[in-house]
Parts: structure tokens; sequence; C-alpha cells
């Protein structure tokens, strides 16, 4: 674990720092070459101003999204006959095929939060703030996965190691957490341990969707248990007891 660890904004070409980096290696094998790690990008929040989050129901696409935060040792493709000498090539992603999308919490969850702000007290009443908050929280926790992400090297020879790297953006902050569900009637806050915010970015030098997990410090323990060790339990199966299944890339 390392505390205020630099990497570079892309946009403005300066130094950035998370505030803490914590990275496990929980599969290794030298004859394979094959390694399974997690890594943990940290924003820590001394706040006594709530986040309130606003979700809906997942639909078709939320659940055939695949995140950006995981990276994984091997492109799978599944092939076709189509005609004589003809035949079509299919991306299988590996998050679906090696059966992540199983067992990760957060993808299994039907809600989906699409909206957030802070709750601030104003006078003797409170304040809904959402000004400046993706900015300030949500863009650099994305900026930084990506960094790190291109620092992961790739194999290109089949002699080269090959990674299979679970990264977790987490904003952990010391106050409250709470979820409206739009679809519910009456719409009333609900406290949460956890709450994971996903939002897509297209900019020159930033693309993709992107998932940020806000955290309650009591709350950290659990999280790793009950989101972050059935991902490390199947990556370290897939490493140490199923490297065939694994290997194989063409898909009948």
């Amino acid at each position: 674990m390392r505390t205020n660890v630099a990497f570079e904004d892309p946009d403005e070409a300066k130094s950035r720092e998370r505030d803490v980096v914590a990275v496990k290696r929980d599969a290794f094998n030298e004859q394979a070459k094959l390694a399974a790690y997690v890594e943990l990008l940290v924003e820590c929040k001394n706040s006594a101003n709530p986040f309130v989050f606003i979700a809906r129901p997942k639909n078709g696409a939320d659940h055939q999204r695949v995140p950006e935060e995981f990276i994984f040792p091997y492109r799978y493709e599944q092939k076709k006959d189509i005609g004589p000498n003809q035949g079509m090539i299919r991306e299988v992603k590996a998050f679906h095929h090696l059966g992540f999308d199983q067992v990760f919490e957060t993808h299994l969850n039907p809600w989906k939060a699409v909206q957030f702000c802070r709750i601030n007290r104003k006078g003797s009443g409170w304040h809904a703030n959402h000004g400046g908050l993706y900015d300030a929280i949500f863009y650099p926790m994305a900026k930084a996965l990506n960094a790190r992400r291109k620092d992961v090297p790739k194999a290109s020879r089949p002699d080269q190691w090959r990674y299979m790297w679970l990264f977790f953006p987490l904003v952990v902050t010391s106050d409250q957490l709470f979820l409206i569900d739009s679809s519910a009637e009456p719409q009333t806050p609900v406290p949460f341990d956890q709450v994971s915010f996903q939002r897509e970015l297209k900019s020159a030098k930033l693309s993709g969707s992107f998932t940020v997990t806000f955290v309650r410090q009591q709350a950290l323990k659990t999280f790793l248990t009950a989101v972050v060790d059935p991902l490390v339990s199947l990556s370290v199966d897939l490493i140490e007891q199923r490297q065939e299944f694994l290997k194989v890339t063409t898909l009948p």
C-alpha cells in the first residue's frame, strides 16, 4: 500500500495524486506465466455531508456492460460458418465468458445509480449540491484508472507474462450514503454502505464507461469481503485450477 501516489493528468499534462493505492497479487504461476492482481485506487473524503444517489432499474444494455476496470489476459472469439467458404467471427467478452458476471455484486445489482449530489447544511435546513462534484471526484478517478491501466504490461509473445488485473476506484467517505430508487413510490432515501456510480465519458484523451464506488469508511472491510473476495476467488481458480479453459481463446 502507498499513499499520495502521483499520476499524469492527460488533459493538462500535470501531476495529480491518489490518496491511497493498494495492490495485492492473488495468484501466480511461474510455468504458465500468469498472475492475478487486485488494485484499489482510493480517494478519501472526511466529510459531515452525506452523498445521495438517484438510481433506476437496469436495462438490457446495462446487463451487457463490461467493466472498463477489469483487464484480462486473453481475448476470446467465436467462429460460425454461414455458408460455403464463409464464416463469421464474433468477440466474446472475457468478463462474461470467464464467469465474472456471475459473481460481481455491482453487475448483479438490479439498479444503476445515474445521478449523485452532496447534502450540505444551509441555515437550519439542508441543501442538495451537485455543482462541481463530477469534475472534482468522478473525472479525476477515471483519469487515475486510465493512467494505471496503461502501466499494466501487455504480452506480445507467448513467453511473456499475462495478467488478470482488477481495478477498484473507490471514494471512501466518513459520512453516510443514501440511495433513492426513482422507480419506487414513495421515493425515500435509503441508507447504503456502498454505492457504485457509473458514467460514460467522451473526450479527446479519455473515453469509455467508468465506475467509481463510494464506500462508507466503517463498511470498507465488508465491501472487500462481499465484492472483491468473490472476484479474487474466481481469478485464483482460473489460474491455478482451470488454465486450459482460460487459455482456449477460440470458442465453438
